[in-house]
């Protein structure tokens, strides 16, 4: 994982933010104004260092000669280097504010206003996501029966509701008709039962009268 990705990471900001960032023409200009201030002053205090040095170690001559007093050449120039150090300190902290600060508080405005801009965008693409995906599970409006199919549903579930009760009333009056021919047979058992007892009272008469003519028969026999 490379530096810019870490840092990218880190901060909410991915990588390819950083690196248009980095070769927008804002950050250039920051840049080469911070080496044309850096480089130089770098240079010069490690001369002046590099002086003094040189002139402590060859110059004894020249370092040990009188100013003030006891003071010397040597003495001052040493005293010039911690009086230098600040003095590079407050000119780069003025050069800063005056000509860093303000390019790179824009690079990272822009910086955080792209990051924001790119989470509101996600956040709305996810907040679309999930209404389509309550859409998608919401029943449609074809699914739904409509203004129109509904009355016409009703009229359906009637029209079959008034068939039914028509097949039962066909069926209670077959079972009507039914109890109706159930005392006809009734009486056609009964009249066929009279017919067959007189049958039998025809019977019983014949068969008297043939017992009474055999018997006067073989009396007149017997004579």
């Amino acid at each position: 994982m490379s530096t810019t990705d870490q840092i990218g990471s880190g901060s909410g900001i991915d990588a390819e933010t950083w690196a248009a960032a980095h070769s927008s023409p804002e950050f250039t200009t920051l840049r080469r104004r911070l080496r044309n201030f850096v480089f130089p002053v770098s240079a010069l205090f490690l001369a002046w260092y590099l002086v003094y040095v040189l002139l402590a170690d060859y110059a004894h001559g020249f370092m040990s000669i009188k100013l003030v007093g006891n003071i010397n050449v040597g003495l001052v120039l040493g005293l010039l280097q911690f009086v230098s150090t600040f003095a590079i300190t407050t000119w780069y902290v003025r050069f800063a504010n005056r000509e860093l600060d303000p390019i790179a508080e824009g690079i990272r405005e822009s910086l955080e206003g792209g990051a924001s801009d790119k989470v509101a965008d996600n956040s709305g693409d996810e907040a679309a996501d999930t209404a389509e995906d309550s859409t998608d599970d919401a029943p449609s409006s074809d699914d739904a029966p409509s203004a129109d199919e509904a009355p016409e549903k009703s009229a359906d579930d009637s029209a079959e509701k008034e068939t039914a009760a028509d097949d039962g009333d066909d069926g209670d009056g077959d079972g009507a008709k039914d109890d109706g021919d159930a005392p006809e047979k009734s009486a056609d058992d009964s009249a066929e039962k009279e017919t067959a007892a007189d049958d039998g009272d025809d019977g019983d008469g014949d068969g008297a009268k043939d017992d009474g003519a055999k018997k006067d028969d073989s009396e007149g026999g017997q004579k």
